[in-house]
């Protein structure tokens, strides 16, 4: 019996080569930051992703919600009193100048309430080394790719280990 002839490997790139922008996925899934958080856990399961940009109405990227933030919200709504209808207070980017999110009526939550404002962004031409020590020494799971002040990818943990993996590194399909 002849062995089946197997399709040549694609070659492997040169990690120390490869850029944020190998790697990020350029496809990015977001929510604003007045969506409700039924909303934005139907967002995340839906794309099967565990973290998402959060805009404001116009566009402009406000934070982070990972799940991580979700779990946290929801251990923090069982000591929650009853009446909701006060104001939460975020800081913007920025940090210049605070930011108000008003919960929903009823007591809903929005992605404003619980992202995270702190982001980690690199630029298209940071090395995946830099991008791996980055996540490492923030303890994150996600970086953004901006470049001129504008978002365009996201790195994820998975997107640094598929090259290293030997698994072709660029956009998922």
């Amino acid at each position: 019996m002849k062995p089946k002839n197997k399709a040549p490997a694609a070659p492997r790139p040169d990690l120390a080569d490869l850029r944020a922008r190998d790697v990020m996925q350029h496809d990015l899934v977001c929510v604003r930051a007045s969506d409700p958080l039924t909303e934005v856990e139907r967002v995340l399961a839906d794309a099967r992703v565990s973290g998402v940009p959060v805009l404001d109405d116009d566009g402009q990227m406000l934070g982070v919600l990972s799940a991580k933030d979700l779990v946290r919200s929801h251990a923090e709504d069982a000591e929650v009193p009853e009446d909701l209808g006060f104001q939460d207070t975020v800081l913007d980017p920025d940090d210049t100048e605070p930011v108000a999110y008003r919960r929903s009526q009823g007591g809903v939550m929005c992605a404003g309430d619980v992202m995270t404002t702190d982001v980690a962004s690199v630029g298209p031409d940071t090395s995946l080394v830099e991008v791996a020590r980055t996540m490492v020494q923030r303890e994150i799971h996600r970086l953004l790719v901006v470049d001129r002040g504008r978002l365009v990818g996201i790195v994820s943990t998975l997107d640094v280990l598929r090259p290293l993996a030997g698994l072709p590194a660029g956009p998922r399909s």
